[in-house]
């Protein structure tokens, strides 16, 4: 059982003032009986509502323990009858009734402090259980939003991983399909160590560029594959790197090619190559 939880649901207010069924008051006193927390909860909430009634509490008329006991020690005589109020009284024949008897009533203002008294013990109650709902509500509503945003990441993270799983399958194709020329493009004397591979189709006249040793460019630049086709560089599209750089990364379409290289141009690419910026290349045999 959850002790805090249980003991702001309001339950123990309604117990002690005797508002709750019994199956759910014999299960509090259970609960009493097993939790020390629940126990304190129950005498502080008592002493809380006596602390109350005491501070508004009414002295009772002068005289009217006496007139009481009284009416207890002659309630079975004629005499007992006349001495209590009238309201209690078995109801006689109206010229049955006595003419004259000494009638016990509360004033009026009395009747209205007990009531006012009562009602603010219960706006009290009511006033605890508001406010012990809101925050169950307010914590029911965040464990909600926490819920939905677990369900949003982890709907992310499978789509993220089923788009790699088929990025991963399209390779596989590539990589079996005889088709495809794999060409290893080599770092020139200033960017030596420095590789990339291009896999090309001539007959689909698919491309693609796997940038692996690249290493990253600054922000305002960006790599871009070319092709020599006949002596001319034809633009083949620029790529991305940081976590791409490990995939294969589809490039523009070409028919015929007999060198691809690779630049670092501005961010978007140019119209012609730099020359001084060329960073590896390769030959395509056959």
């Amino acid at each position: 059982m959850d002790v805090q939880r249980y003991i702001s649901s309001g339950i123990i207010e309604s117990y002690v003032v005797g508002l709750l069924p019994a199956q759910e008051a014999r299960e509090v006193e259970q609960a009493i009986s097993l939790y020390p927390e629940v126990k304190a909860a129950v005498e502080a909430c008592r002493q809380d509502m006596e602390r109350y009634v005491q501070l508004h509490a009414v002295t009772p008329p002068k005289g009217i323990r006496k007139r009481l006991m009284e009416v207890i020690d002659k309630e079975d005589s004629a005499e007992g009858e006349t001495l209590l109020p009238e309201e209690l009284r078995e109801p006689v024949p109206e010229e049955d009734a006595p003419s004259k008897g000494f009638k016990l009533s509360i004033p009026r203002e009395r009747i209205w402090q007990y009531a006012l008294v009562l009602a603010v013990v219960l706006l009290i109650i009511s006033l605890v259980m508001n406010v012990r709902y809101a925050d169950r509500y307010k914590a029911a509503e965040q464990q909600y939003e926490e819920l939905v945003a677990t369900h949003n990441k982890v709907t992310a993270d499978q789509e993220s991983i089923q788009s790699k799983l088929q990025h991963t399958e399209r390779e596989l194709v590539l990589m079996k399909d005889p088709a495809f020329k794999w060409i290893k493009l080599s770092g020139n004397s200033k960017h030596a160590g420095q590789f990339a591979t291009i896999c090309w189709n001539p007959q689909s006249k698919e491309v693609y560029l796997l940038a692996q040793t690249l290493p990253e460019p600054a922000a305002d630049q960006q790599y871009q594959l070319w092709a020599m086709v006949n002596g001319k560089p034809v633009d083949a599209g620029v790529f991305e790197m940081g976590p791409q750089r490990t995939a294969l990364q589809k490039m523009k379409d070409l028919a015929a090619s007999q060198i691809f290289f690779i630049t670092l141009e501005k961010k978007g690419g140019n119209t012609n190559p730099t020359p001084d910026q060329v960073f590896v290349s390769g030959k395509v045999n056959g």
